[in-house]
């Protein structure tokens, strides 16, 4: 484990982080059982349990779906900003979709070779702690509500386009703000395995 200094920023994310990595490891016995750490309190350990365990369940039922995504990847263009609906044709010419997958457990989608392209994770999230992520959106609702672009998708903003956002159950705005965790795990490296 990577030493963190206690006083950092995302200390104790990354000590979770670590956690549920090792949990998940050693549930799918790549790992040997882990000692959680003290510096989680009780509801946090339990949701870190929770995460690993799920993650467990979608390694254990995988969905392979008829794709190569290393080909598919290479005929995509590097840095392309817009929507280009003449290349996004010309890519379901190349790779058709097959039947629709109902997805409804936790479940790894993985390409004809075996790699895993998206991990399905329902009800990952606790009612309580997606209670409190709903009640802090809402003080975003400003904006969350400027952050859509409406009218024509230009180049540079299509990622935030109206079309890409649906109203929520939650009564909460849609909308895009960066706040990324998954910045924070981009620096370290991921174990490669396959289901």
């Amino acid at each position: 484990m990577i030493h963190i200094p206690p006083d950092w920023a995302l200390a104790t994310t990354h000590i979770a982080s670590e956690y549920v990595s090792h949990q998940f490891l050693a549930l799918i016995g790549r790992w040997p059982n882990t000692i959680p750490p003290l510096e989680l309190d009780f509801v946090m350990l339990m949701a870190c349990s929770k995460l690993a365990s799920t993650l467990a369940d979608a390694y254990w039922n995988p969905v392979t779906i008829n794709l190569d995504v290393a080909r598919y990847a290479d005929v995509l263009h590097m840095m392309e900003k817009g929507i280009n609906p003449a290349h996004e044709d010309s890519l379901l010419a190349q790779y058709p979709s097959e039947a629709q997958i109902y997805l409804d457990q936790p479940t790894v989608v993985c390409d004809k070779f075996g790699i895993i392209i998206f991990w399905y994770l329902p009800s990952t999230i606790d009612l309580p702690l997606q209670n409190d992520m709903v009640a802090a959106t809402a003080k975003m609702s400003v904006p969350l509500d400027i952050s859509v672009m409406h009218g024509a998708a230009a180049n540079d903003n299509w990622r935030t386009h109206s079309s890409n956002f649906y109203p929520s159950q939650s009564k909460g705005t849609p909308g895009c703000i960066n706040l990324s965790p998954a910045w924070f795990l981009q620096g370290h490296p991921a174990p490669k395995f396959h289901p």
